[in-house]
């Protein structure tokens, strides 16, 4: 089972890139295990631009900004702020 956050990370690597092998392997060096299948990316995609969620839960979309915003962060730390403007 992936985790919300591991959900929200391939969501947003895959409209950032528009390419599931790039989200793929993004994923694969974040976590450290297998990635989802592109078809399930895909469609996870597609529910989040269709009703602003991920979760069955229905999260706030509060969430998903914030995780969003915790990984540019962690970016920015990593590369020593060269990826700054991408905030």
């Amino acid at each position: 089972m992936v985790a919300p956050g591991e959900k929200s990370f391939c969501v947003l690597e895959y409209h950032a890139t528009n390419s599931v092998v790039t989200a793929q392997r993004a994923f694969r060096a974040k976590n450290a295990k297998d990635p989802p299948t592109d078809k399930i990316i895909r469609a996870w995609y597609k529910q989040f631009t269709d009703t602003g969620y991920l979760c069955k839960q229905k999260a706030p979309m509060l969430t998903f900004v914030w995780q969003e915003l915790e990984y540019r962060i962690d970016v920015c730390r990593v590369t020593c702020g060269a990826h700054s403007e991408h905030l």
